[in-house]
């Protein structure tokens, strides 16, 4: 709830940012509106006319839809026009429909039927005055198109009419008063627009249909010649109107060949040519003309001309110019008419004669001197004057040129030579040059030009512009990305620009990258030479829409470790043709790649999609394992699904197994190839594989396949190849699949080996050794020793080889026959000397050779043997001829000896560098090789001399000494198992109370790694010494002493005290000092006093010095490094100092906060304390954890401690934070290879003893007994009975156990038993703790009991079976958990009984530093918080804890009548103040309570919904008071289950607890509210709080009367049925509307009484709110008007519309009383009175009038009523005075009754009355008095 508010005003926010975004957009509408809406025009006029087909106009708005209107219909109106089909409008037509020839005007108003943005248009209508003719030109061509002619017209006052379209007009041509008289239509004639090639407005078109000419027409020229165009109107109200004139030229449409002015040079010439245009058409006009003639006219000379002679001739017959001198002429067409002459536009042209200046080339096409191979261009040379303008070149020009033949082919070249037509041949740059030479005039005489004009011109030529593809196509997806191509460009000068021709779908760079992809549509790309923009190339780009992919067949199958594209081709296909356009690039798209087989192959990620020549993308996959998979490629793009697929397979690698390279046999012997790997047979057509083994002579050897049906895999290829012949030769093996149509380039591997057949040329015979792995082999076969030692304890396999003369040794050579024999069979012999068995042995490649094996049979005894092997020939009868030449033998002599032993086996070595250590290497081959099992422990010195190792110390560490025997059979290494240790503790043992002059022992031992004594020879590299504070004893060292200790005969020679310690020091010159042993020396023992008195109260103090320092770093405790896995081992945290243990830090206040972290997870776990009990402690408790080790590995732990507030000082240097790291190394436990027979090991403390029980006492006799120790037999000892007893010195040992059964029977079970000393020991705790699903607990329950075991474990993790250790409890503080010894050695019992953190500290007495810490958190565990609970609150208890099976607990109260409480649920009600005890018991698990005070509730808080209120209307809504006690603002705590719920409101009834009261809050008004309300308590378990139900009761008619005019409010208040004194009582004011009353159920009217009324009392507030309604028309209700008499009385007139209408109703009418206030709906009915009834109402009122007209008899009448009610009510009165206490309100009796016959079932009251007389109202106000 606490988020509803902000969301609110984030919502109304929202809303008002809405309404104001909205407001903001509609006003930014608006002005849109008002800034772009406009009309065509603003103002129009249109012409009067009576004809039918009035002039319409089209008035258009730029945008929106409108509504139209004019102002003055009756002159224009508007029609809109509504297009498509839509309501909207946005043009109209303006037509004039004014009847009177006068000027009349309207406004066109336009209104946006969105924005209501009004435009406006002023539109008049007036009469035509003048119209005139309007042309674009005034002349025309013969036979050219035509000209149009269009009417304005104009009004009196000059303006321009907006349209005449509609009009009918006249069109005539009209005599031309100026020309010759002609017939009208010889020049021009007017035309239909359907007889041209023009399309005419649409109403023109419309008036043709008809025959009618309207404001346009055409003209067109027939013959040259003027012509007269004549219009009128043709409606005859405009007969008087002038009619318009249009006076038009006709033209030949002729033109000179050339037109342009034309430059001579003195001596050329030039040939006019006359054309005309004819109806589009060039036309060549012959000479003579008929119509003009061609003239020289306004000759200029040239200075230093002559005057005399003209610039230039005219031939008249060839319109030939000659240029004769410097200067210029005009020639002109002149008419032939001479009323033509004066026409202006016949082509005429101007002629310079000028010297020549210099030359140019031009090129065509392009005009660029960059040319390219295999083009042909125009090469044109021109003349230029001096003033750089070109002249013209006439036939009679000579210019010579130079084109190299080289570089360009000429195909054709002009006679005067400026015109070229010429092929590029070759790439490169070259020069072409040309020369105007002379002039050759007509007479054939030949001109020299006087100054020789020459030019040369570079021109480059290029290879074509190729532009590479030819085409490019890209799939069309809008949202994806662009596709970017680099075109390739060959040719051209290098240097390009580069344009596309539709840039939305192509965009090119002016590098040569296209940028397609999102538009769809085609496009070219040019890219055009810099040099040559007319030299280009062109690519065709697509981008279109992806209809079918497909996976193109390539390679199928590959080798595993290889990779595989496979190509994806992508096309659109054309719906018309069906053809497929393949993609250049579509690897945007993307794919997604299944495979129905996992594992085979991968995706590659690495250039997952790349476009080729072939395909538009592709994808990539790893062949990871042999098999085949069904590859799926599918592309989703713009809702289009396509897919393909295609099978791939892998193979292994094609190897030669076996021979690698080579093979070699004697002859007749066979060898077994192996080949594996390579193409497996393709899935889809296996028919197509195939596998060959070919031979260069198949003669010499035999090939045959071998099939083996258990052969271990189904991809390894076996051949048996025999020697039939020598030699040499090599073997080819083939293996793959054909190509087929799914696999049309599939895999094939070939490999080659050589196969040789030789005679062996030597023997050889060696021991086989089975050498260690990684241990190099024996030496002997390298130095070819004679002499070979062998075990004579073990049979020694032989092994025979057999090699060719150049000393390669054979596969197989099991054809030859060979014998064994021994020179000694009493020290060896062979069982069977002809027999051999051919082992396979693997040569380190993989390739296998075949060897004799040979058992030698040994006898156990040393000595030396001469063992030989005979080879006597082949076992085939028909052996090669060679075979005399061959060895007959090989001799061997052979040592029988021991195995190798190592001494000492067992030692501890100092670490000091002056110690070194030999051992002995006995018996054995006398090859050995020494290895450490740990390096850089020792340094390792093998002595091959002595036969000895000699050690130095380096590092302290446990490690095996290894030595192999590399020349013996191998069983495993002769080992010493070694420990090299620095001092770890010195140990001093004595008895400390010494008897004067009497002598004890003193025993100094100096203890390494693991408490292991050291020997006393290394205590003078230790410098020991031991030293007294004071010389009261005497020290003298014994002669005899034993091998691992020091011992002192102490003799006490004076009374007192003294102390004694060891010193020594390490090779880093540390000191070490023992813990100082206190010894005193006393006289004889006497008790002095013999009795001794002491006053009561008598006390000592203890005093303890306190030291505060500040944390300087933190240390991480870790007992052991090297752990075995699966044990356990406690760490916690130091400081640097041994004394500031978690004591000192792990309460801080502030707190400090723990952090851990491992650097390797898979070795070990790192667990909070109690986590055996599932309690998660939080981060401030987490100072120790406990290491659980998994599997064989090294990590590091990691501690990080961070202080809450720096402010605190708590770290030196005022860090934020301090941490450590520690090292741990995890290995694997020594395990026999067999797990489920592990033998049992019994682990025992130094100086401990174990009692030994079987299965099988009483029933056996039992006998023990130790059977081996080390190092000594002071390890153990046995008493025989089964106990054993530790000794002070490490060690191991064998026990046997014998059990002698009765039944004849012997048992024996053999243990090993190890002694050693204690390394740390951990504390863990119980029982466990089990919670809800996805609940945790980080304390223990308030009022848990613990139990605490500890456990002790030796150096690498293993748990002792029994102890003998001292320990120490000691505890932070003692206020929060009671603990005590349990009933078992080494538990501790523990009961939480208050709640916070205590530190529990467990550590050995003799050695403080072995020891535990474990935080013990108390918090309560049943919720919710009961502080601040009140009388009355309801608490829902609950809990986490669970049992085992997740089944709650047992609630239970101490205190029901305080705390009364459901035990099944666990939800109480307070009833009561005072103490009670809340406890949840889970059998056999934990029992937890928590203490519930309740306090006396000082008053009861009331409220109620402030829009609700009360009133005496019967069902209404029922009225909640809220109640709640205390000060809590609610009454239930905790969170309510559903069962609790049920229980609250069916158990517990908490409502009992309240009592609820009402009352009148007025004391003037005497009804008690209990009459009106029913009041009761109860209980909401929504809100909380307990709730008064008010309820309205039933009412008397006299409650209702009376309450319905009652002021008042009322008073509500409750209390507490356990405090019945209304102290602090709060009552509070409840607003209270009265129910409207009437008594009125019927209503008569009749006839004479037409009009009735009902009355009404109520309050004002009801009265204002009061409905009355008829239910029919026929009844109607005037406004109610107040009593002045009586107040709250409404009076409601009722009067009929037609009574003879309502008198014939069937269905009754009600006059429907209501209020919305107090929810009431009354009817009252109204009936018509009968006749009948109106007839006996009259004699009835006749009566009455007789008996009020005798007012004698009226006023006796009267006294005697009135003195008989006095006295009634005064005796009456003081009746109730006596038994009453309660206001009465009296209602007096009825008076006169009302005209409108008013019937009732109950007496009326006296308000009813219409006039009331005076007396009956003093009495009625005195009636209504209220008394007490």
């Amino acid at each position: 709830m606490t988020g509803c508010p902000a969301s609110s005003r984030r919502r109304g926010f929202g809303l008002f940012f809405f309404f104001r975004l909205h407001r903001l957009l509609l006003l930014f509408l608006v002005l849109l509106g008002t800034l772009a809406n406009k009309l065509n025009v603003p103002q129009v006029l249109l012409p009067f006319g009576r004809e039918p087909g009035r002039v319409p106009f089209l008035l258009e708005a730029q945008r929106g839809c409108y509504t139209w209107h004019s102002t003055h219909h009756d002159a224009v109106t508007v029609e809109p026009l509504y297009e498509n089909g839509t309501l909207c409008s946005q043009k109209a037509v303006l037509i004039a429909e004014s009847t009177q020839p006068i000027r009349l005007s309207s406004i066109i108003l336009a209104r946006e039927i969105v924005t209501d943005h009004e435009l406006r248009c002023d539109v008049k209508v007036d009469v035509i005055n003048s119209i005139e003719i309007v042309s674009r030109a005034r002349e025309l061509y013969v036979d050219d198109s035509p000209l149009e002619l269009m009417v304005r017209a104009l009004d009196a006052e000059g303006n321009t009419f907006s349209s005449l379209a509609g009009m009918m007009f006249e069109w005539s041509i009209a005599q031309d008063n100026e020309s010759a008289r002609e017939e009208l239509s010889s020049k021009i004639r007017i035309l239909k627009y359907s007889e041209a090639e023009y399309a005419p407005p649409i109403y023109i078109a419309e008036m043709e249909k008809e025959e009618k000419q309207g404001d346009v027409i055409l003209v067109s020229g027939i013959r040259t010649g003027a012509a007269v165009v004549k219009v009128r109107i043709h409606e005859p109200f405009y007969k008087k109107v002038a009619a318009a004139l249009i006076r038009l030229l006709v033209l030949e449409n002729i033109f000179l060949i050339p037109s342009h002015d034309i430059y001579l040079l003195v001596g050329t010439y030039i040939k006019y040519q006359v054309a005309k245009m004819v109806q589009g058409r060039v036309t060549e006009v012959k000479f003579p003309l008929e119509h003009y003639i061609l003239e020289l006219q306004d000759h200029r000379v040239a200075l230093n001309g002559s005057h005399s002679e003209k610039v230039a001739i005219l031939d008249d017959k060839t319109a030939m110019v000659t240029a004769s001198q410097l200067g210029q002429t005009n020639l002109v067409f002149v008419h032939k008419n001479v009323h033509m002459r004066s026409v202006s536009g016949l082509p005429n042209c101007t002629i310079y004669v000028v010297e020549p200046g210099f030359l140019g080339f031009t090129v065509q096409p392009g005009n660029r001197w960059s040319l390219e191979v295999g083009q042909v261009y125009v090469i044109t040379v021109d003349v230029f004057d001096k003033s750089s303008t070109k002249v013209y070149i006439s036939d009679n020009l000579r210019i010579t040129h130079d084109f190299p033949k080289e570089y360009f082919e000429e195909q054709l070249t002009t006679v005067n030579g400026s015109y070229h037509i010429v092929k590029a041949l070759k790439d490169g740059v070259v020069v072409i040059n040309a020369s105007l030479t002379s002039i050759i005039y007509q007479n054939k005489d030949i001109q020299p030009i006087k100054f020789l004009i020459k030019h040369q011109q570079e021109v480059k030529i290029y290879f074509p512009i190729m532009l590479t593809p030819k085409f490019l196509a890209f799939p069309h997806h809008p949202m994806g990305m662009l596709y970017r191509y680099k075109v390739q460009v060959e040719g051209g000068s290098g240097n390009f620009t580069w344009t596309s021709s539709n840039e939305t779908v192509v965009i090119v760079t002016t590098k040569g990258v296209v940028t397609a992809g999102q538009v769809r549509g085609n496009s070219t790309v040019l890219a055009r030479d810099v040099q040559n923009p007319f030299r280009y190339g062109e690519i065709k780009i697509h981008v279109l829409k992806l209809n079918k992919m497909e996976l193109l067949p390539f390679h199928a199958d590959v080798e595993i470790g290889q990779i595989i594209e496979i190509p994806i081709a992508m096309y659109h296909i054309n719906k018309e043709t069906k053809e497929a356009m393949a993609f250049t690039d579509c690897s945007h798209l993307s794919l997604d790649l299944n495979m129905d087989k996992q594992g085979v192959f991968t995706l590659l990620k690495e250039g997952i999609q790349r476009p080729g020549p072939m395909h538009c993308s592709s994808t990539h996959i790893a062949a990871k394992s042999l098999g085949h998979t069904l590859v799926t490629v599918s592309v989703n793009e713009c809702d289009k699904y396509l897919e393909s697929s295609a099978t791939f397979a892998a193979y292994e690698p094609l190897k030669a197994l076996n021979p690698v390279e080579v093979a070699l046999v004697t002859w007749q012997s066979v060898k077994e190839m192996v080949f594996e790997g390579g193409p497996r047979p393709w899935i889809l057509e296996p028919s197509r594989f195939f596998l060959e083994l070919n031979a260069e002579k198949t003669e010499k050897i035999g090939i045959a396949q071998v099939w083996l049906p258990s052969k271990r895999k189904q991809n390894q290829y076996i051949y048996r190849i025999q020697c039939l012949d020598l030699g040499e030769q090599v073997l080819t093996f083939r293996i793959g699949n054909h190509p087929g149509v799914l696999n049309p380039s599939p895999a094939v591997e070939v490999l080659q080996v050589r196969f040789i057949c030789a005679h062996p040329a030597s023997l050889s015979v060696t021991p086989v050794y089975k050498v260690p792995a990684g241990a190099q082999p024996c030496p002997l076969p390298q130095h070819n020793k004679w002499l070979i030692p062998v075990s004579r304890l073990r049979d020694t396999v032989l092994e025979l080889a057999v090699f060719d003369q150049h000393r390669r040794k054979f596969d197989n050579f099991s054809s030859l026959m060979l014998e064994w024999k021994s020179s000694n069979e009493t020290l060896a012999h062979f069982e069977d000397y002809k027999s051999v068995e051919m082992v396979a042995k693997d040569d380190g490649s993989g390739q296998t050779r075949l060897h004799g094996h040979q058992i030698l049979k040994v006898h156990q005894i040393k000595g030396t043997v001469l063992i030989g092997v005979n080879f006597v020939g082949y076992s085939e009868k028909k052996s090669p001829k060679e075979i005399s030449n061959l060895p007959r033998s090989v001799d061997v002599e052979l040592l029988l000896v021991d195995d190798v032993t190592v001494v000492p086996e067992n030692a501890t070595i100092y670490n000091h560098p002056d110690v070194k250590e030999t051992f002995s290497l006995v018996e054995g081959s006398g090859y050995f090789l020494v290895n450490s099992s740990e390096q850089g422990v020792v340094t390792i010195t093998y002595m091959e001399a002595e036969s000895s190792v000699e050690l130095v110390p380096l590092h302290p560490g446990f490690f095996t000494l290894e030595v192999y025997d590399l020349c013996l059979a191998f069983l495993g290494p002769a080992t010493a198992h070694l420990r090299v240790s620095d001092i770890q503790e010195l140990e001093l043992d004595l008895i400390d109370k010494v008897e004067i002059d009497k002598t004890v022992l003193v025993t100094v031992r100096v203890l390494g790694s693991s408490k292991r004594p050291f020997q006393n020879k290394y205590f003078r590299n230790m410098e020991l010494k031991l030293q007294l504070a004071s010389a009261i004893v005497t020290l003298t060292p014994m002669e005899q002493q034993d091998e691992y200790s020091e011992n002192y005969i102490l003799r006490a020679t004076t009374i007192g005290q003294t102390t004694l310690v060891a010193i020594a020091k390490d090779k880093m010159g540390r000191k070490y000092t023992s813990t100082p042993r206190h010894i005193e020396v006393f006289p004889p023992f006497r008790l002095l006093p013999e009795k001794m008195t002491l006053i009561p109260m008598n006390m000592m103090q203890d005093e303890v010095q306190i030291e505060v320092v500040q944390l300087r770093a933190v240390r991480i405790l870790a007992a052991a490094t090297r752990l075995i896995t699966a044990t356990k081992m406690p760490v916690y945290v130091m400081g640097v100092t041994s004394t500031q243990t978690p004591f000192s830090f792990s309460n801080a206040n502030p707190g400090l906060t723990f952090h851990w972290s491992m650097s390797k997870r898979d070795v070990l776990d790192l667990v909070p304390r109690h986590s055996e009990v599932f309690l998660q402690l939080p981060v401030e408790h987490n100072f120790a954890m406990v290491v659980h080790t998994k599997a064989a590995g090294r990590t590091s732990i990691k501690v990080t401690v961070h202080c809450m507030n720096i402010s605190s000082g708590q770290f030196e240097g005022n860090l934020l934070e301090l941490s450590d790291e520690v090292q741990i190394l995890v290995f694997e436990k020594l395990q026999l290879f067999y797990p489920e027979c592990q033998p049992e090991q019994i682990l025992m403390p130094i100086n401990s003893q174990l009692k030994l029980h079987t299965n099988r006492e009483g029933a056996a006799f039992l006998s023990s007994r130790v059977l081996k120790c080390f190092p000594n037999s002071s390890v153990i000892e046995e008493d025989g009975e089964g106990l054993l007893k530790a000794g002070s010195i490490a060690g191991t040992a064998v026990l046997e156990v014998t059990s002698i059964e009765p039944f004849g029977v012997n048992q024996t079970t053999i243990t090993g038993v190890q002694v050693a000393p204690v390394t740390y020991l951990r504390v863990s705790s119980q029982p466990k703790l089990y919670t809800a699903q996805g609940r945790t607990l980080s304390a223990f329950p308030l009022g848990m009991s613990l139990t605490f075991t500890v456990q002790f474990y030796n150096s690498i993790g293993e748990k002792f079976h029994t102890h003998n250790t001292q320990l120490y409890l000691a505890l932070n503080r003692d206020d929060l958990l009671l603990i005590g010894p349990g009933n078992k050695n080494y538990t501790y019992m523990a009961q939480a009984v208050n709640r916070g953190l205590t530190l529990v500290g467990l550590w050995d007495r003799r050695h403080p530093g072995m020891a535990d810490y474990i935080p013990v958190a108390v918090e309560h565990a049943i919720e919710p918080d009961t502080k601040f609970t009140f009388v009355g609150d309801i608490i829902c208890f609950s809990t986490h804890l669970v049992s085992q099976h997740g089944e709650p607990g047992i609630w239970m109260i101490s205190a029901n009548n305080i705390l009364q409480t459901d035990i099944v649920t666990g939800v109480g009600v307070a009833r009561s103040p005072g103490t009670a005890m809340i406890f949840h018991d889970i059998p056999g698990v934990v029992k937890t309570y928590r203490e519930v005070v309740v306090n006396a509730s000082s008053r009861l808080m009331l409220s109620y919904d402030l829009k609700t209120y009360l009133t005496n209307t019967l069902n209404s809504t029922v009225f909640k008071l809220f109640i709640t006690t205390g000060r809590n603002g609610v009454n239930l705590k905790g969170f309510c289950t559903s069962n609790q719920a049920l229980a609250i409101t069916k158990v517990l009834l908490p409502a009992t607890l309240m009592l609820c009261h009402v009352q009148f809050s007025n004391t003037l008004l005497d009804i008690p509210a209990s009459k009106v309300f029913q009041v009761h308590s109860d209980f909401s378990m929504e809100k909380g709080v307990y709730v008064c139900i008010i309820k309205v009761r039933p009412q008397s008619e006299e409650l209702l009367q009376a309450l319905s005019v009652a002021d008042t409010s009322v008073y509500g208040w409750a209390t507490l049925v356990s405090e019945r004194s209304k102290n602090g009582m709060q009552r509070i004011l409840i607003p209270f509307i009265p129910a409207f009353y009437t008594n009125q159920s019927e209503l008569v009217l009749s006839h004479k009484q037409d009009i009735g009324e009902i009355r009404v009392l109520g309050v004002d507030r009801v009265l204002r709110k009061l409905e009355v309604i008829s239910s029919s028309p026929v009844l109607v209700v005037a406004g109610h008007s107040h009593s002045p008499l009586t107040p709250g009385l409404a009076i409601y007139s009722v009067r009929v519309v037609n009574f003879t209408s309502f008198q014939q109703m069937a269905s009754p009418v009600f006059i429907n009383i209501s209020c919305v206030l107090t929810s009431q709906s009354e009817a009252v009915v109204v009936r018509a009175m009968k006749d009948k009834l109106g007839a006996d109402h009259c004699e009835d009122s006749t009566i009455l009038k007789r008996f009020t007209g005798s007012y004698q008899i009226l006023l006796l009448t009267l006294f005697a009523v009135l003195a008989s009610t006095a006295s009634i009510f005064l005796a009456y009165n003081a009746f109730l005075n006596k038994i009453q206490t309660v206001p009465v309100v009296y209602v007096p009796t009825l008076g006169t009754p009302q005209p409108a016959f008013f019937n009732s079932t109950s007496s009326p009251p006296h308000f009813m009355s219409l006039q009331p007389p005076l007396a009956q109202s003093r009495l009625q106000h005195w009636l209504w008095s209220i008394r007490h």
